[in-house]
């Protein structure tokens, strides 16, 4: 890491580290999706939040989030939808 930040490099590098720690606490709730209720209800749900990213009003619709929320949920949520999801096969993702 190179010498001291300045505050706006402090700031995006927190905004960064806070992204990452919500997407895990986003992976280990839709984990335990599996055990806590059957597929119709995780579907329900998912379909709800996917819903909500496509019109929520704080999401500008002109940015590059409504895509890339839909990508990670998607693929977050895969095990939690199909029965036989075993992963990807890309080479970059294992």
């Amino acid at each position: 890491m190179a010498g001291s930040m300045n505050e706006e490099q402090e700031k995006v590098i927190g905004l960064c580290k806070q992204f990452v720690l919500s997407m895990v606490h986003v992976e280990q709730g839709i984990s335990a999706m599996q055990q806590k209720m059957p597929k119709e209800e995780r579907r329900d749900c998912l379909k709800t939040v996917l819903q909500w990213v496509e019109t929520a009003p704080e999401i500008p619709a002109d940015s590059y989030t409504r895509e890339l929320a839909r990508e990670i949920l998607g693929q977050l949520s895969a095990t939690a939808v199909y029965d036989d999801y075993a992963g990807s096969t890309d080479s970059y993702i294992q």
